[in-house]
């Protein structure tokens, strides 16, 4: 009723029409930014949650996926990640199977180039079901050229050895890694600035399968997972590799020993413009964490200074998905942080030196998000006006939610949100097209450029349901720039011919539980590109002078300590 009034209220006070405008003149539809064209392309896979009686907590979290060139053709292919029947559960393993007919296990798609892709799984190697799974990232950890894989999962750890060609090999005994606890959120980033990957594991929470805590209403009968407060924490782990792909566990002696707060998700990012990536840590219910880098791979807890643990009101949120961007253009990495239902997501502005502010109700992100349950998140300029989006997945963790709440539901509404240009937001429903009009288990949400149009497309996954593939079509005709090639998390300045500059960090970026396209996806509103300065972690700035170009592809290739660039324009 309220929303009716300030309605009623905003058009009393509008303009007269005007005599080409009767009163009742409706405004043309706004055009749908997304399409869904997941069927046509050939991206066939469901997530099975395993499903069971007990509601074991891992069955609520979904799982992820990563958006990465596997096979070294130019195009971005797709790695799903599986869960599968739990123990206690009235599924058998093998009676889940996909809509072609596989088995339910981790899912490798490769991709034409155009968004058509075909299931590689079997002959690639990469189905890696050592455990339920949860999520990967990606990255070179051997140093040989090709990107590799971490998976987390519940159950032991994978790491994937890539050969460039779309096959991978079990590399994990040999490289020091695994884990056999609950994992959930992984990102290979270079800790020290020696040119090398080294990995960040986010531990989650300890459970009994054996054992199941039950929760609900023993009064109804109605059971539900238990809250993660009903679990003890596991810790964070920090890698550190040797150049060469062997991994020492250095948790304890490079400063976060005190990670132990239910993570689920992990963002590198240099908050602080001292040229070294930090990390920023959402854990579900406890304490945020922000990991401040000494330069060299030894971090100290900057959490109470930056005031990133908490929400401005100074409460502990349940956090899941993370996005890093400068969103209000003011020349500093910002952050977004998705949470549960009556709290909020959460905007951290960054006043450029690493100290943050709650600006979620200032910049119109509050209201929206008080209802559904956020997951998956990316900040992308999907409109190529210059500015950084934001898209949202949702959906709740009780299967049953509606039997306790009224109004609420398991499957919900995604959300877009566009940029005004300062950081400021709106969501768009219209231009969301059916990412928005559809209700769906949300979990993860990953961006890239995956039918080589020149914008940022959409992969999200579900809880129990199929992965969707939803095309941008409200880029293809403005001028963009797709630059790839570049260092992980590097701080990326663009120059443009009239002396504008923009801001963006490389990817990958991790959503929730995954990882999106490690190219920047940008525009310079009609200006023309003339120079990057590109700093990767604890390393020198290289500036890449270029001939104006105004729309187009930039790929780099490592030239000793710079790059060169091979532009291929639009």
């Amino acid at each position: 009723m309220k929303r009716a009034i300030v309605f009623a209220l905003l058009a009393a006070c509008g303009e007269s029409p005007t005599s080409h405008e009767p009163a009742n003149a409706r405004k043309p539809e706004e055009r749908a930014w997304f399409v869904d064209a997941t069927d046509a392309s050939g991206l066939h896979f469901t997530h099975d949650a395993g499903l069971t009686p007990e509601k074991h907590l891992p069955e609520t979290m979904g799982a992820g996926a990563v958006l990465f060139d596997c096979d070294e053709d130019g195009d971005l292919d797709v790695y799903l990640l599986q869960g599968g029947p739990m123990r206690g559960g009235g599924q058998e393993p093998g009676t889940f199977v996909e809509p072609d007919g596989l088995l339910p296990t981790n899912r490798l798609f490769l991709n034409d180039g155009k968004a058509h892709f075909t299931d590689a799984t079997s002959r690639s190697g990469a189905a890696a079901h050592t455990g339920y799974g949860m999520g990967a990232t990606v990255g070179d950890v051997d140093g040989d050229g090709h990107l590799d894989l971490y998976v987390t999962n519940l159950g032991e750890d994978v790491l994937l050895l890539g050969d460039g060609k779309g096959a991978f090999r079990d590399g994990t005994r040999e490289s020091g890694l695994g884990d056999g606890r609950w994992t959930t959120a992984a990102m290979l980033f270079d800790a020290e600035g020696d040119g090398d990957l080294d990995l960040y594991v986010t531990g989650y929470v300890l459970v009994d399968l054996a054992h199941p805590l039950w929760c609900g209403e023993r009064k109804e009968g109605w059971r539900s997972a238990c809250h993660p407060d009903a679990y003890p924490a596991l810790q964070d782990r920090l890698w550190i590799n040797d150049g060469h792909g062997k991994f020492r566990d250095a948790t304890f002696s490079n400063g976060v020993e005190a990670s132990l707060g239910k993570g689920l998700g992990v963002v590198p990012c240099d908050v602080d413009a001292d040229g070294d990536l930090d990390l920023y840590v959402a854990n579900d219910s406890t304490e945020n964490f922000l990991w401040r880098n000494e330069g060299d791979g030894r971090f100290t807890d900057g959490t109470l200074r930056s005031q990133l643990g908490f929400d401005g009101n100074g409460m502990t949120e349940a956090g899941m998905g993370l996005a890093a961007g400068d969103v209000d253009e003011d020349g500093d990495f910002d952050l977004f942080v998705t949470n549960f239902d009556d709290e909020s997501n959460t905007l951290y502005r960054n006043d450029g030196r690493g100290r943050f502010d709650d600006v979620t109700l200032e910049v119109r992100l509050e209201a929206a998000s008080r209802m559904p349950v956020g997951f998956g998140t990316v900040l992308e300029d999907f409109d190529l006006d210059g500015d950084l989006d934001l898209a949202v997945t949702n959906g709740h963790i009780i299967d049953n939610i509606q039997l306790y709440h009224d109004g609420k539901t398991h499957a919900q509404l995604s959300q877009l949100f566009t940029n005004d240009g300062a950081g400021r937001f709106d969501e768009r429903r219209a231009a969301a097209g059916p990412l928005g009009a559809t209700p769906f288990v949300g979990r993860g949400l990953y961006a890239g450029d995956l039918d080589g149009d020149g914008d940022a497309d959409l992969v999200l996954t579900q809880c129990g349901g199929p992965a969707r593939l939803f095309l941008n079509v409200r880029g293809d005709a403005e001028p963009s720039l797709v630059i790839s090639g570049l260092p992980e998390h590097a701080r990326v300045e663009l120059v443009a011919k009239s002396g504008k500059r923009q801001l963006r960090i490389a990817g990958p970026q991790p959503s929730y539980f995954g990882a999106s396209a490690r190219d920047v996806i940008t525009t310079l509103s009609g200006d023309e590109l003339v120079e990057l300065r590109i700093r990767p972690a604890s390393r020198a700035e290289v500036t890449v002078k270029l001939e104006p170009v105004r729309s187009g592809r930039i790929e780099l290739v490592r030239t000793g300590d710079g790059f060169e660039a091979r532009v291929t324009r639009r």
